[in-house]
């Protein structure tokens, strides 16, 4: 049983490592992301099992006896410094994951999206015909050149032949003239889905997860420094104080993101869902090493793992 608690511990930070790992990238901005989805969920399946298996080893154990100190066994080098790596990815970047989420088409332009590109369709470059009406601006600056927004008619060349399509509200550097490029969505076998605007290139999606990613890689060096100074050894040591009421934090967290994951809630809805939910492994993090504390002193808890020799 010891065997099999240690494997689904391991699964368990291994799974959560690939999924905050897989949420950072910015391949997965529209729904459904299973690639990100999947490891999320077997990660609290294999730590509910540790916390099971743990559970059972400690069956018979008065519990005054569990709020005492123990003598967590002594760690291999090796074993510390994966844990250590893994829960600093897991806190750090799972917060930068949480965030990103935000990025990309969201509302019923989400939706419509990721019904084209679930066709097969993808991003296209095309250039504008015409403008019809006046182009107006959007408020946005990049690179010093205003976006405007517009109806245009553009020639797309569907599968079945070439159609004249009027696209509303396609965003574009400077003002739309005959000639500029459109960036649009559209499924060359499926006219019946639309063509809809894209204006997310990299200043609406790579460049703010650029600040995320250093916001939160910042973060995750400075945790993964002050967790060398935290005895890994009582970490993983299940005590139901301590790990239960973190598990349900962080699970709280994961449930907050799972309509971001799973649909398309408009950009008000899905900022609030995020905020919490990246704050939600900060706030595990905090409750167990205070917890641990509290339970067998600071001393104790913040020192260093004892390595075999």
């Amino acid at each position: 049983m010891t065997l099999m608690k240690q494997i689904c511990g391991r699964l368990a930070l291994l799974c959560a490592v690939v999924a905050v790992v897989v949420g950072n990238l910015p391949l997965f901005l529209v729904p459904p992301k299973g690639a990100m989805l999947y490891p999320a969920v077997a990660a609290p399946a294999f730590a509910v099992a540790w916390a099971a298996l743990s559970a059972s080893d400690r069956r018979g154990i008065a519990r005054v006896d569990l709020d005492k100190p123990d003598t967590p066994r002594q760690a291999r080098p090796g074993s510390a410094w994966l844990v250590r790596i893994g829960l600093a990815v897991v806190v750090g970047l799972g917060s930068g994951a949480a965030l990103i989420q935000v990025i990309g088409p969201d509302g019923e332009y989400g939706r419509r999206v990721a019904e084209v590109r679930e066709a097969g369709g993808g991003r296209h470059t095309l250039p504008i015909d015409s403008v019809v009406g006046t182009a107006r601006r959007t408020g946005t600056s990049i690179n010093e050149q205003d976006q405007y927004a517009a109806t245009v008619t553009v020639t797309v060349p569907f599968t079945d032949g070439p159609r004249s399509v009027t696209v509303s509200g396609v965003r574009t550097l400077d003002a739309p003239a005959p000639g500029r490029a459109a960036h649009l969505v559209y499924a060359a076998d499926h006219p019946e889905l639309g063509v809809h605007d894209d204006p997310y290139g990299f200043f609406d999606t790579t460049f703010p997860m650029i600040f995320i990613w250093a916001f939160t890689g910042v973060l995750t060096l400075v945790l993964a420094g002050g967790l060398a100074t935290v005895n890994i050894g009582r970490l993983r040591i299940f005590h139901p104080r301590v790990h239960l009421p973190a598990m349900l934090i962080l699970g709280a967290g994961g449930a907050l993101l799972l309509p971001l994951v799973l649909g398309h809630p408009d950009g008000s809805t899905d900022i609030l869902l995020a905020v919490p939910a990246a704050a939600a492994p900060w706030a595990a993090a905090v409750w167990m090493i205070v917890k641990l504390g509290r339970l067998h002193g600071t001393d104790a808890v913040f020192a260093p793992t004892h390595f075999d020799a």
